[in-house]
């Protein structure tokens, strides 16, 4: 029999696990950036601002690799996926270290449209995607 406290700790467990990132200092999990669907956008952007560009990994060995499944390379009009890449239909502003683009994707013979938040931190070296889904993932600044 399962006790209520189980069912609790898998729950939180669960939970934790949703989005893919490292945990604070303290082992707690990193709060994901908003969800794409509830931000207000202030102002729309002709391009993808300068400190987003380059590449992102979810580790330093994974910058290191050129087939690292989680590797993001953005540039000033293309942003390129593990097997997918999308060009910018459209980039919003909510924050200054937030922004929102709808993307045309394609990938694997396949095309298709998806929101995305990407939220930078101040120091300019970990970048959070969130889906509308709430999913979302940290990935960290690769060295050039």
């Amino acid at each position: 029999m399962l006790r209520p406290i189980s069912l609790l700790a898998g729950f939180l467990m669960i939970a934790a696990c949703a989005g893919e990132s490292e945990p604070n200092a303290d082992g707690t999990p990193t709060a994901p950036a908003a969800d794409p669907d509830t931000i207000t956008a202030s102002e729309t952007l002709d391009a993808i601002p300068d400190a987003l560009l380059g590449r992102w990994d979810f580790t330093e060995e994974g910058c290191a690799d050129e087939s690292s499944e989680m590797r993001l390379t953005i540039d000033t009009g293309r942003i390129t996926y593990y097997e997918s890449s999308a060009t910018p239909i459209s980039i919003r502003q909510s924050a200054p270290n937030n922004i929102v683009i709808e993307h045309l994707f394609s990938g694997e013979g396949e095309e298709w449209r998806e929101t995305l938040a990407y939220e930078l931190d101040e120091e300019g070296e970990r970048l959070t995607v969130s889906t509308p889904d709430g999913n979302w993932s940290i990935r960290m600044r690769c060295s050039s």
